[in-house]
């Protein structure tokens, strides 16, 4: 490889590492976005509706203003690390623990965890006062080798549809 190729292949791996140092851009939990986490994260295929991936504290039916307690989990796997971004299409997001931080409709991490025995992330979600309808969410899950790069990474992406209480 020439110098100049190198110099450049080794500018695009720093680049892409050091691209979202602060956690995943606001809406990227769905696949299939332009920019979702499976597009920095490209070496491998995302695994779509990942069975590795829990949210617990879903009701069966929501209730209109009542708060949730919720943990996304991933399950244990290969990965070293991992971190998340959740949306939900109403109500908001609020954050119960450290390295998390909420945005309205979305939550994400904006610190790792360790993976290798699974991990979990505690959060509260408030439904509207007004729901017509299903409430989806999405979650995207990264589980990472630690690299700092975006290569070895998958992204399993798992998707919950909750209808509203009667």
């Amino acid at each position: 490889m020439s110098l100049l190729r190198g110099i450049c292949v080794w500018a695009m791996l720093a680049g892409a590492a050091a691209a979202n140092p602060n956690g995943a851009p606001w809406g990227s939990a769905k696949p299939g976005t332009a920019q979702g986490c499976a597009s920095c994260h490209f070496d491998y295929d995302p695994a779509l509706e990942s069975e590795l991936v829990a949210f617990d504290g879903l009701p069966q039916r929501l209730a209109p203003g009542a708060v949730y307690d919720l943990v996304l989990t991933l399950a244990p796997s290969d990965a070293a690390i991992a971190g998340f971004m959740a949306s939900a299409s109403a109500g908001s997001f609020s954050a119960s623990g450290q390295g998390i931080e909420a945005n309205g409709s979305e939550i994400r991490s904006i610190a790792p965890l360790p993976a290798g025995e699974g991990a979990r992330w505690k959060m509260k979600w408030t439904a509207p006062a007004d729901i017509s309808g299903e409430v989806y969410f999405y979650t995207a899950v990264n589980g990472a080798n630690d690299d700092a790069s975006p290569f070895g990474d998958i992204i399993h992406f798992r998707s919950f549809a909750i209808p509203a209480g009667q």
